[in-house]
């Protein structure tokens, strides 16, 4: 492990694993200036990544905060063009998958050790599976808007500067447990819906090169780029689906049926009922598939 790509400049260890996936919390890294995350390196992963499967994700265009994913249309360019274009286009790309190349690979692979092993506490890192390491590059002024994840997340600012609001997880006034039951029903594009009220009660993060954050996961959250053309990476890790995501599919057909179902984590009782009903219904339809 080579300390010196990561640190923490803000917070003690023991206050970040215990803001873990719980609140935003500032971070710190050296990984700007990184050769593989260079402009002229990532444009080479998006041509390659688009030959791939879900490899690599572009959208272009004004939106606003309150926009859905997909409500503009989209240039129909090339990965070089794109890039060619990349400070007048109003780009959003998103590169998947890289794990594909090998240096990537090992980058990821460090990348979700260090933080499994000096940000998650051990009961936590047990749980947290699957890092995704993705690049976002987004032209200047461009705007993501608001939205939520079902991954636990670190973002870190290599180029450009940016600033993100992230709402508390569990304020349920900013992300309603009617919108996040119909994400895990399938919504993942159109089930969070920016509230006027947002912006007073979200944490502000002003990201620079070397400055990062931890996004917990069902955090809302929305990005204003300033003027220049940003790159941020991000490592998603996910729980287990027994933990929350089969329970709130569980609690979307409840409600659907006029209940009122209780969150994930209110009652071991009910969520192992739940979770086993939706994993059952999952083996079901896979054999059916077959």
């Amino acid at each position: 492990m080579r300390d010196e790509l990561f640190f923490r400049d803000e917070e003690p260890a023991e206050q970040c694993r215990g803001a873990l996936n719980r609140r935003p919390f500032r971070i710190g890294h050296a990984l700007a200036g990184h050769p593989l995350l260079s402009l002229d390196a990532l444009a080479a992963q998006a041509e390659a990544g688009s030959k791939r499967k879900d490899g690599f994700y572009f959208d272009a265009g004004d939106l606003a905060f309150t926009d859905k994913w997909g409500a503009k249309p989209t240039p129909n360019l090339t990965v070089a063009q794109i890039f060619d274009q990349i400070e007048t286009v109003g780009a959003w790309i998103v590169l998947h998958h890289l794990e594909a190349d090998p240096r990537y690979k090992a980058l990821q692979d460090e990348f979700g050790e260090f933080f499994r092993k000096s940000i998650a506490d051990p009961d936590d890192a047990k749980l947290l599976s699957n890092p995704d390491f993705q690049v976002f590059i987004s032209s200047p002024r461009r705007k993501t808007p608001y939205h939520f994840d079902e991954e636990t997340n670190f973002l870190m600012q290599i180029q450009g500067s940016k600033t993100i609001w992230i709402c508390d997880p569990l304020d349920r006034d900013a992300t309603t447990e009617d919108e996040i039951e119909r994400f895990y029903a399938g919504q993942v594009l159109t089930a969070g819906n920016f509230k006027p009220h947002a912006e007073a009660t979200a944490r502000r993060f002003d990201l620079s090169p070397g400055e990062g954050v931890h996004i917990p996961m069902h955090a809302g959250h929305w990005v204003q780029n300033h003027d220049a053309v940003s790159v941020s990476i991000a490592l998603d890790f996910e729980y287990p689906r027994w933990k929350y995501a089969n329970v709130y599919q569980a609690n979307y057909y409840l409600r659907k049926a006029g209940l009122s179902p209780r969150p994930p984590g209110r009652s071991r009782l009910f969520d192992r009922p739940k979770s086993a009903a939706i994993s059952g219904l999952r083996a079901v339809k896979n054999l059916v598939r077959c």
